[in-house]
Formats: structure tokens, sequence, C-alpha cells
């Protein structure tokens, strides 16, 4: 795992800033300690910063070959494959490492390269021969991969933001459009970033600048159009079999590696594919949360390392954690209120003390209809044509926002989303704050920011080729909260302590494998990821299956009752947050949430992290 950065330059002879380069190489350290590298030459620049996990001797960076140079970011679990099908077409390799496939790839399959790879990655080349420059990102989004042109004929990349605000010139112009989104959602979905000169390439997406044109295109889609005709035991063995594999690719490693472990399924059954297809007893890490009750899943955690025989490492975080937010800031270069990125970070600095690699649970979720909010969405689907969008529009209006009843009787979104169309209400029901809340909190210009922040799900939702609702909500998750929410907070707080995470879940075989499970297996009987439940029940047990999914999230509405909710106060007297949201109607926000009336800790926290943001870029 390491850090990229470079130039490309339409003019050739155009001489690339090797100090410059390496300024911007040195703001990702962290991702990348091991080694670092500089190509600077007429017409472009590459730089990298190295996390020695394959071949630590021979893998330094940018690497190259006849006149194709890389620096690349990520792990590609085929490569030996690939190898030696290169090989058998003459190509002559000179290190162990999977980095030299892609500048031999390129030579034989060209802008297919991508296509290829089995793995997670985010790499950028430069062909001297036709001055062109070819990157790519993963299908799944695991790997950042964020660009600018400048209007001065050059094309800036970097893996992480802060990197491209080295470079001279580039406006710090807010978007207000991305600014909506991140209140609604948490995060800044793709291809946006909160600053209009910069922009994330999407994930499963190729750049290409050749003849001073910039083309970006996608080389996959995830499908659900053709589900798989074969039985449910039959596919329940066939799931299996891939997770073993997709584990067993993932421990490729010249370094320690170990894993994540909470009391949820996903992280368990990794654990247990490790155990099973590895050579060696499995590391695994575990966070709990002080005063976190029902929260702290440390007592399911060890339940399940000691069924497997794991050693398990665990540690206790608190308010002061939440507070002390300068690793926070450092890491996520634009606003991003996910609060679970907190005990996220904690837990990779735990393994990081034992390990270099870690493997996670991310991806069961979206693959195998792991949220309420699917089941909700169903159900929805089902009964919206029961009653006239009238009738479901006034139930809507009339219903009181009951935050402090148990969350069966929250009806309140469910009726209004009844009287929106599909997609809209999908994306209402997967966004943390609705466009109606945030309005009345922004000021003047950024007003403008709530008006339909929420567009990007509702057309994934709408755009998917599968008919049944599930398929949609798995094709807006792919799309957006899966890369923009979930994939950034394991890369940036891992990467933050130096700690490479692997996802088999995320393995793009399994997730287009699980894409044709049938929705009705999926959500039998009305059950979250029942069929990944009843697919395991031999080899985690009935009582780990029965668990409701937790998620990995801090007390935080507690905590903001508290000296969280203190510090957000004393932060409000700040000139750039009040230029933006209403301080007045926050505190009145804040007020009713201490006094137990409502909940609006997503809210609180996302005002909490965006003043934080302005004060660290001015």
């Amino acid at each position: 795992m390491c850090g990229i950065a470079g130039v490309f330059f339409t003019d050739r002879a155009r001489p690339a800033d090797a100090e410059l380069l390496t300024r911007m190489a040195d703001r990702i350290r962290h991702r990348g300690p091991d080694g670092s590298g500089v190509r600077a030459r007429p017409g472009y620049g590459l730089a990298h910063r190295r996390l020695s996990i394959i071949d630590l001797s021979d893998g330094a960076q940018p690497m190259g070959h006849d006149g194709v140079w890389v620096t690349f970011n990520g792990e590609i679990y085929n490569f030996l494959d690939l190898r030696a099908e290169l090989e058998a077409q003459g190509c002559v390799f000179t290190t162990r490492c999977d980095t030299e496939v892609l500048v031999h790839g390129w030579r034989v399959w060209g802008e297919d390269l991508p296509r290829r790879l089995r793995g997670m990655f985010a790499f950028a080349l430069v062909d001297e021969r036709d001055h062109t420059l070819f990157a790519a990102r993963d299908r799944l989004g695991k790997k950042p991969l964020h660009y600018a042109e400048t209007g001065d004929g050059a094309l800036w990349f970097a893996s992480e933001i802060k990197c491209l605000r080295e470079v001279p010139g580039l406006g710090a112009e807010l978007d207000p459009q991305a600014l909506g989104e991140f209140l609604c959602l948490r995060y800044v979905p793709d291809p946006r970033t909160i600053f209009k000169a910069i922009r994330k390439l999407p994930p499963a997406s190729s750049l290409t600048v050749r003849d001073g044109r910039t083309s970006i295109r996608r080389y996959w889609e995830l499908s659900f159009a053709e589900p798989d005709p074969r039985g449910e035991a039959e596919l329940a063995e066939a799931v299996l079999a891939k997770l073993d594999e997709a584990t067993r690719i993932r421990l490729m490693s010249d370094v320690p590696l170990g894993a994540f472990l909470s009391g949820g399924i996903d992280s368990f059954a990794v654990v247990d594919a490790m155990a099973r297809v590895g050579n060696g007893q499995v590391i695994a890490c575990t966070m709990g949360f002080q005063n976190g009750g029902a929260l702290d899943e440390r007592v399911h955690a060890r339940e399940a390392a000691r069924a497997v025989g794991a050693v398990l490492h665990e540690e206790v975080i608190g308010p002061d954690d939440m507070l002390d937010q300068s690793w926070f800031d450092f890491t996520y270069d634009e606003p991003f209120s996910d609060e679970s990125a907190i005990p996220t970070y904690h837990v990779s600095r735990l393994a990081r003390r034992h390990v270099t690699v870690a493997l996670s649970g991310d991806g069961g979720d979206e693959s195998f209809a792991g949220y309420r909010r699917h089941r909700f969405d169903v159900l929805e689907n089902r009964s919206r044509g029961v009653l006239p969008r009238g009738v479901w529009t006034a139930l809507g209006a009339l219903y009181p926002k009951l935050d402090y009843l148990p969350r069966w009787m929250r009806f309140k979104r469910t009726f209004q989303n009844m009287a929106r169309s599909p997609g809209e209400a999908y994306a209402r029901s997967v966004s943390a704050a609705l466009p109606e809340e945030i309005r009345p909190l922004l000021r003047g210009e950024w007003a403008a920011a709530g008006e339909d922040p929420l567009a990007v799900v509702r057309e994934a939702y709408e755009r998917c080729d599968g008919d049944h609702p599930l398929a949609r909500c798995a094709a807006a998750d792919f799309a957006t909260y899966l890369p923009g929410d979930i994939l950034v907070k394991v890369d940036r707080a891992s990467m933050a302590v130096s700690l490479e995470v692997r996802a088999p879940f995320l393995d793009h075989e399994l997730v287009e494998l699980a894409a044709r499970v049938p929705a009705s297996l999926k959500l039998r009987d009305g059950q979250t990821k029942g069929f990944l439940r009843r697919a395991f029940r031999a080899r985690l047990g009935q009582g780990a299956l029965e668990r409701p999914k937790q998620g990995f999230s801090p007390p935080s509405q507690a905590w903001l009752r508290g000296p969280v909710g203190d510090a957000l106060d004393a932060a409000l007297e700040g000139a750039a947050i009040s230029s933006i949201v209403d301080a007045g109607r926050v505190r009145e926000l804040l007020t009713e949430h201490r006094a137990g009336r409502r909940n609006h800790t997503t809210i609180l926290w996302a005002v909490s992290v965006l003043q934080r943001f302005l004060e660290r870029w001015g």
C-alpha cells in the first residue's frame, strides 16, 4: 500500500519540478513510510511513497521499462497469473513485485489493462513514446485518486487532496453542491470534492490524456440483470468457496498480517476463513466504547475469537477520543462526519502495533442486504400503491418526529417516502439528514446547497439494470455509500497509521456472484442478510447469526450531551463557520438534543466536522 502523486503536461517539453513533486509526496508520508521516489522529466513527473508489503527489496517506484513509467497504490492479487501470461508473450520481468505487471501489461493490453486486474488499485502511468497519461481506479473504489486541471495544460493527480493543495495557483473555492451533499450524506460523493477545482476519479474508471485531450470512461459495471438459477444450497456453497478463495489470495504478504473483528457476521466470517485457509494463528483486533452499553461488541468479538482460536487484542475509547481530533483534521481532507471513523482509526492504530496488513469484513452488507433500509425499501415499494399519494403526504406531514421512541414507532420518514418516487425515497432513507432539515441552517448563498443534494443517490438507484427494489438499493450503495463513506473511512483511517486493509467481501468476483443471488433469498422472511446467515450457520453457529446488526459507531448521542457538545458550542463562535451556518439555530438544535427532546446527533456532528475543516483550510 502506498501513496502516489504526479503531473502531466500537454507540452511534452515543459519540465516537471522535482522539488514540488517531493513536497506533494511528503504530504502523504503516512501512506508510505518505507521509501520514496520521484521521476521528473520533460512533460511529466511521478512521485511515490512506499509501504513495503511484497518484494521488500526490489519494489521501488516510480517503476519503468522501455519508456513506460508507473506510480501505483494497491495490491494486485492475480499478478502471478498475469505475469505468467505476459512472460508467455515475451515480457521479461526483473522483480517479484506486482507493480511490474502494470508496466508490461500496458504494452500488451493498453487501456484494457484495468479489466485484467483483480485487486485494489489506483495508478498512473506515462507512455513516453506517444506522450500519453493513463490512470485508473479499482472497480469498487477501495483506493483513492484525485485530480485537478489547472488550465495551463497541466493535469495534477494524487492519492489525497492535501498533495494537490501544494500546487501553486490551484483554487480553494468551496463547492456549494458538495457542501449540501456532505451535510445530508456525511460525505462528498464522487466525482465531486468539497473544492471546485479538484475532482475524484470514480471507481471502475480510467482517465486518459492524449494529444491534449482528457477523457474518462468506465471499464466495469456491476449487473443485477440475470439472477443465478441455482438453488439456495448450491449458491451458498459457491459463495463460501469464493469467500475462502478471496481470503486466501489476500493473505499474500511478506509482512505480519491480522484482522479486524467485531461482533458482526462479516468480520467473524472473514476471520473464520483466515483460520481455514491460512497457515498460522490469526491475530485479531477489536475496539470497545466507554459506557457504550449495547454499542460495545467486545464480548461478541471474544466469542468469535475463541471459536476460531484467534489471538484478540482490545482497547476502549471514550469521549476524550472524540474531542482529540488533530489526527482527524489531518486525515480527512474534506468534511467527513461518519462518527465510526473514530473507532476505525483507533482499531487501525491498535492493529498497526501488531501487524502491517489487516483484513476486514467490509462489503458484506452491500452485497447481501445487510441494512435495515434495504428491508424497508422493499416493503415501501410493495405498499406505495395501497393509498393515494396525497394520503401518504398528509400522514408524513402530521406524524411527529419521535426520536425518543423505539425505532419501530418512528414512522414519519416512512410516510414521507411513500409519497415519493422509489429512487427519491431510497435516497432519503440512506441520508443522515434531509434537505429540508439542513436548508434552515445555511446562510445566504449557501442555502442553494440544499436544493437537491440527494440527486446522486436517486440517479444511481434509477440506473440499476435489475428490476427488484433490493437490486436498486444495492446498486445505489455500490455507487455512492460504499466508495464515498465506508471505503474513504477505512482507507484514510488505516493509512493514517500506515496499515494496509484488505476486504475479501469486496473481491469483485464475489461481488458479481452476490449480485446474481436472487433478492428473494437475500431477504427471505424479511430478515436482513438472511441468505448469508443461512450459508454460514454450520461455520459460525446459530448464536452468532441471531444477533441483530449493530454497526461500529461510538455512543455519540450521549457524548454530545456532555463535553463533545460543549466543544461544539464554543466552536460556533468562529467567524468561518458562522458565515456558512446560522450558529443560533445550531445552538437551538444542541439545546433540544441535550434536553432529550430530539436526536440531532448527525447534524450536530456534521457541523462540528465542518467547523474544524474550515479552521484548517482557512
